[in-house]
């Protein structure tokens, strides 16, 4: 799977991503120093700590574990170990980086292994990481290190506040008003990358749970017999212990790690305590850290693949016009099996655009790509046959809309249906408005900018995700027709232009334009479009929410009243439009999510 935007979209921002993963190299050093300067105090507290501890008690305490206890923690260890790998598979999802897999989870582990060890966890992080996945530059990977490194801070602490809050103890009060403080944190806090969505949240915390509780496992495990603590007074104490040693910055957390530990568990003898801490550096720490460094030596396979076509060659050769809302930079190109997608992302969805752009509509294929991220596969304004073949399928298809649609080359003006159409353009031509197409080098953009600012201002606001915006040079790849009265615009209406049809993209006019106006600039363009061969001009589409109940139905389709009225005013032909989800929950999601893309919308691209 690739994808590819409009050409001239600004790339992101490698440096800044860099900056907050790596650090600059006066920031690297400060933090280097002040760990250092933190795991020599917690070292020194340690040292003051042991110089009372039976070392022959301890050495004895070590020796007399069994062979049992060593193999019962190793394979402990291999399950933290395996959901530590999977915060690497979740990231590579959330990052969409086409890594996720085997090969990630090997990656994630293998780095996790070895830079706990070394401590600078960003740093040897993001180079292993960048050694074992061929074809990862090293700032994506520091972005791949930095994500992973905040989500597990996250997932620990909610794992940590939830086992405090949990059992009882002197921790459980603070616990229970601190869950609420950890959930605003996101919120406070700038993370270098957006967070995951929630499917993807809950994943990491179920790893990040399992994780931590193996780990606790196989400290206990090793513990000796007679002088263990009970597992689950171990447990606070461990992930407390845990929280300090990341804190401290140091190789390991040592020094933090022991200190906290032995100091929450007072009533367990020291030195059995000691021997299984010891053991458990070599069995969790030491032997990871050597299988780590091995994996070194094997790196994964580079990643498959296939290029697209020129987005320009695409969009132009597209068989729906309305694909060239690619150049407004928030959609991207993308295969997913034998088809190409004309793609758009809202945190839950993945959501294909009308029909493929070229190839049949795979289905089973949009499926897979959208699980690889940790998404719903969605398919928004599709035509009846990928629909029909949706249902045969099994997958829900809801008729969303009506699509009105005029056929230029026997477009007339006669006909009762089409009356008040006449009615409008006799106004028109009443009120002087000269009407006419507009070369893309000779837009008036300065007067075309002020009349959408005012036109905005009046609807609260542009529509955006399936909905053209104004941007000047996503005009100039438009056909724009103008409406004049003397020297003022009044109004102006663009069109998507393909190989076989036009689709209507903006409409703008000024709050006094005469009636009839965008009436006229509809059959201006018909005329163009008849002339140039034609056979299909859209006026884009309509809700009809045939799903829904009818009470439900008249108050989500009352706002597009007028439009609607606007439109059937030409009498077009009015084809359905589908969404296409996998189950009805997709379906609840999609009603919101796509709401709320299209309605608030995020500020455009640069363009170029």
């Amino acid at each position: 799977m690739m994808g590819q935007g409009w050409p001239g979209r600004r790339p992101f921002a490698r440096a800044a991503v860099l900056r907050e993963g790596i650090g600059a190299p006066g920031r690297l050093i400060g933090r280097a120093a002040l760990s250092l300067a933190a795991a020599g105090l917690f070292l020194w507290l340690l040292a003051d700590r042991l110089q009372s501890l039976d070392l022959a008690a301890t050495r004895a305490a070590f020796t007399a574990l069994e062979a049992w206890q060593w193999l019962a923690a190793t394979l402990a260890t291999g399950l933290s170990f395996w959901a530590l790998g999977r915060y690497d598979d979740v990231m590579h999802r959330h990052l969409r980086t086409g890594r996720h897999g085997a090969a990630s989870v090997r990656a994630g582990a293998a780095a996790i292994a070895v830079s706990q060890s070394l401590g600078l966890g960003l740093v040897t992080g993001a180079l292993m990481r960048w050694r074992l996945l061929p074809g990862m530059s090293l700032w994506q990977a520091t972005r791949l290190t930095a994500a992973v490194s905040g989500g597990f801070f996250l997932a620990w602490g909610i794992v940590t506040l939830l086992a405090l809050a949990a059992l009882p103890g002197p921790f459980q009060p603070v616990a229970l008003w601190g869950l609420p403080a950890l959930a605003m944190l996101p919120l406070l806090w700038r993370l270098p990358v957006p967070l995951p969505n929630a499917f993807l949240s809950l994943r990491l915390l179920g790893f990040a749970a399992l994780d931590l509780g193996a780990a606790t496992l196989a400290l206990w495990l090793l513990c000796p017999a007679g002088a263990s603590p009970g597992l689950a007074a171990l447990l606070p104490a461990y992930l407390l212990a845990l929280g300090a040693g990341l804190v401290s910055g140091a190789p390991g957390g040592l020094g933090a790690f022991e200190v906290t530990l032995l100091g929450l568990l007072p009533g367990t003898p020291e030195a059995p305590m000691v021997a299984a801490i010891l053991a458990f550096r070599a069995i969790y720490y030491a032997l990871p850290a050597l299988l780590g460094t091995l994996a070194l030596l094997r790196p994964g396979p580079p990643p498959r693949r296939t290029p697209l076509p020129p987005a320009p060659h695409l969009v132009a050769h597209a068989p729906r016009a309305e694909c060239g809302l690619l150049r407004q930079g928030h959609l991207s190109l993308e295969r997913m099996g034998a088809a190409i997608w004309l793609i758009g992302r809202s945190p839950h969805l993945l959501t294909a655009m009308f029909d493929p752009v070229t190839g049949p509509a795979d289905l089973s294929a949009l499926a897979r790509g959208a699980r690889a991220e940790g998404r719903w596969p969605v398919i928004y304004k599709a035509s009846a046959r990928p629909a029909a073949r949706a249902r045969a399928e099994g997958l829900r298809s809801l008729r969303i809309a009506r699509e009105a649609v005029l056929a230029p080359q026997s477009f007339t003006l006669t006909g009762s249906a089409r009356a008040g159409l006449r009615r409008k353009l006799r106004q028109a031509e009443a009120a002087g408005l000269r009407i006419g197409e507009a070369l893309p080098d000779a837009l008036p953009m300065a007067e075309m900018a002020v009349l959408n600012r005012d036109w905005s201002l009046m609807r609260g606001g542009e529509r955006g995700f399936s909905m053209g915006r104004f941007a000047p040079d996503y005009l100039r790849r438009q056909r724009v027709f103008l409406a004049w009265q003397g020297a003022r615009l009044m109004a102006f209406a663009s069109f998507h232009a393909g190989p076989r049809e036009w689709v209507l993209d903006l409409m703008r006019q000024t709050r006094d334009a005469p009636e009839g106006c965008q009436h006229a600039l509809i059959i201006a363009a018909l005329e163009v479009a008849r002339r140039e061969g034609q056979t299909r001009l859209s006026l884009a589409a309509l809700p009809d929410l045939a799903f829904l109940p009818a009470r439900l139905r008249r108050r989500f389709e009352a706002p597009s009243a007028g439009l609607a009225q606007f439109k059937h005013s030409f009498a077009p032909r009015c084809e359905p439009l589908y969404l296409i989800v996998p189950h009805l929950p997709a379906a609840a999601l999609a009603a919101l999510d796509l709401s709320r893309a299209i309605r608030h919308p995020p500020p455009l691209p640069d363009t170029g």
